[in-house]
């Protein structure tokens, strides 16, 4: 029962890649009004720079640009063209680790999970002028139950989903005495009680 009631939880809070999505799509957002503005009907994408993301980056791209009635068409940087290009470099797409912390004085360590992505997007036209610059960004935040962060994170492959966890556990040198003192609090009450 109880891991099935884990296997449930775990499914309602966003893996790393979800949240990473959430925030590209953040970043994202304006572009097809701002294509639309300039008249693209259809786009050649090029995905610049070196993110081990870029495949992410892009197939989101062409997604939300197809769902905008814009037609997109995937090519090389060497390959001729006589549409409008879209060249789109991630300046930054990773999923963090922030502070660990407690509920309360005794109770299980959550982080907080903090997903950025910062894209530069440049419209070149047929001739290569280029036509349209946008810089955008996205962040998505939450707090998750430090337990979790090992199925969360993905892929090892993808390490701008798996941040570097901290080893603050919340409470530092005053927590196994915040704890010694409730827990003798207790035994103090429990055999004081009995002795009245």
């Amino acid at each position: 029962m109880y891991t099935i009631l884990m296997t449930v939880m775990l499914a309602m809070v966003p893996s790393n890649m979800e949240l990473a999505e959430d925030a590209l799509l953040l970043a994202i957002q304006e572009l097809p009004e701002s294509l639309s503005a300039y008249g693209v009907e259809e786009v050649s994408i090029v995905i610049s720079g070196e993110h081990s993301g870029s495949w992410f980056i892009q197939q989101t791209i062409v997604s939300v640009l197809n769902e905008n009635g814009i037609t997109v068409f995937v090519r090389d940087t060497g390959t001729d063209n006589s549409s409008m290009t879209l060249r789109v470099r991630p300046m930054e797409l990773v999923v963090e680790y922030g502070d660990v912390s407690r509920p309360w004085v005794i109770g299980n360590k959550r982080v907080e999970r903090i997903a950025k992505c910062e894209l530069s997007s440049t419209l070149l036209d047929a001739d290569g002028s280029i036509m349209m610059t946008l810089r955008t960004s996205g962040i998505q935040e939450d707090v998750v139950p430090w337990s979790d962060v090992e199925a969360l994170n993905g892929s090892a492959e993808w390490e701008w989903l798996s941040g570097e966890l901290s080893e603050n556990t919340g409470g530092g040198i005053l927590e196994p005495i915040v704890v010694s003192g409730v827990v003798a609090s207790l035994v103090y009450l429990f055999y004081s009680s009995r002795a009245e």
